[in-house]
């Protein structure tokens, strides 16, 4: 999850916190520090804490200043151009979004989109926040909308690989309860599966997929750095349609994404600290890791991508940028996302 990604979700789950009042015991610690956890990182982000996420763009595509600014979540106009000659990504993979600029992807053309949105990497669908805290899910045009009943919901959403479900994060004040929801893009139907936290224990309790998204996966906490670190102490998976746990890994760091797993899934990129995005590799065998400079998604066996300040990167496994190309002007915030062929 890039860093405006990780603000985005944070506010969410502010939100949440504001609107439901604290729980009581120790998920009123947990929540009260992770607010304090939450100030730290939004003033170290700067200006730029709610940029509006984008996804979805085809790289041949520019889209040109709207005439009319659109409602939040609603369309606006378009320009595309011809494609170039070789995108030069490894495996095909394509910038997907760049700022606020959303693919609609049955038409090929560029859709404009304001206000809290989280677009799909693939399938066409966008998550948007509503003032209020209403949640509800539409194509990029507009079309197909439907209504997300946000009860127990608290953020940190994460579109599937495929763009057909998102899972977030779910609790209850009395009696406490923490668990993950699946919902599901076309409907807007939303499964709850509360987990044992006695059994697993969580700190942030944010929730990704598995690259097959089959599986939906967690951050044991490790307590042991304090108020001074947010640290992992194993990874715990559960099975994405029944949520029954699965496996745990031996891996002391969290994915931020599907596409942190490798294609082979014997790696995957993970942050050991999430207070100062501290990556790693990890071999999934036998647990060892080394570090990483990016939080990167792999796009072939031996091929990753990353973003960093307004330029997309392309790196080997052992972490060497092989390839750096400009995208944002120089002073440009707009986040940077890359996506697997259509």
């Amino acid at each position: 999850m890039t860093r405006f990604g990780q603000v985005f979700s944070d506010t969410i789950e502010e939100m949440t916190e504001e609107m439901t009042g604290p729980p009581a015991g120790l998920a009123g610690v947990a929540m009260a520090r992770g607010r304090r956890l939450r100030q730290r990182r939004r003033l170290a982000a700067g200006g730029g804490a709610l940029l509006v996420c984008a996804v979805l763009a085809l790289p041949w595509l520019v889209l040109s200043p709207a005439a009319d600014e659109p409602q939040p979540g609603s369309p606006a106009g378009v320009t595309e151009t011809g494609p170039p000659s070789d995108t030069g990504l490894a495996g095909g993979w394509v910038i997907v979004g760049n700022g606020s600029r959303v693919l609609d992807r049955s038409t090929g053309k560029l859709v404009a989109m304001t206000g809290s949105i989280l677009p799909a990497p693939a399938g066409g669908r966008v998550l948007i926040e509503e003032p209020g805290g209403g949640l509800r899910i539409t194509d990029v045009n507009g079309s197909q909308p439907v209504a997300v009943d946000p009860t127990d919901l608290g953020g940190a959403y994460q579109w599937s690989p495929t763009g057909e479900r998102l899972v977030g994060r779910i609790s209850q004040k009395e009696p406490f309860r923490i668990g993950f929801a699946v919902i599901d893009a076309r409907t807007g139907a939303v499964t709850k599966r509360w987990i044992d936290h006695s059994a697993y224990g969580c700190s942030r309790c944010s929730f990704s997929w598995t690259r097959d998204g089959r599986e939906i996966v967690m951050a044991v906490a490790d307590r042991s750095g304090g108020e001074a670190a947010e640290l992992v102490s194993r990874l715990q998976l559960f099975d994405a349609a029944t949520g029954a746990p699965t496996r745990s890994l031996a891996v002391t760091a969290m994915p931020s994404g599907p596409f942190s797993w490798s294609p082979d899934g014997r790696y995957v990129i993970a942050d050991v600290d999430v207070l100062v995005g501290r990556w790693q590799i990890v071999e999934l065998a036998t647990g060892q890791a080394r570090p990483f400079p990016y939080d990167a998604v792999w796009a072939t066996g031996d091929r990753l991508l990353a973003t960093a300040d307004g330029e997309l990167l392309t790196l080997s496994p052992d972490g060497a940028v092989l390839s750096t190309v400009r995208i944002n002007p120089s002073g440009v915030r707009d986040v940077i996302t890359v996506g697997p062929p259509a």
